[in-house]
């Protein structure tokens, strides 16, 4: 695996990619760990998305999925009560 094609594609990106998250999650935390999962998964699969026309494309793609998995979390339905 080329890591320095990975580490120079997410130092270029990074701020695209982060303002897109805050775009679609509303809230600059959780918009971060939303790239954070997200460029993990990058990561995971760079050797297969290295080969792509549109890797922009497929970042955002993994983002908004990133986004909506976030969102389906039981901890996120949870509501704290009163005694």
């Amino acid at each position: 695996m080329d890591e320095s094609a990975f580490s120079d594609y997410v130092a270029a990106r990074r701020p695209q990619l982060f303002r897109t998250a805050c775009l679609l999650c509303g809230d600059p935390h959780r918009a971060e760990d939303v790239v954070q999962d997200a460029l993990t998964r990058l990561y995971a699969a760079w050797d297969r998305v290295v080969r792509m026309d549109n890797i922009d494309g497929y970042v955002r793609r993994i983002i908004v999925n990133a986004h909506y998995s976030d969102r389906r979390r039981p901890w996120r339905r949870e509501r704290v009560s009163e005694p």
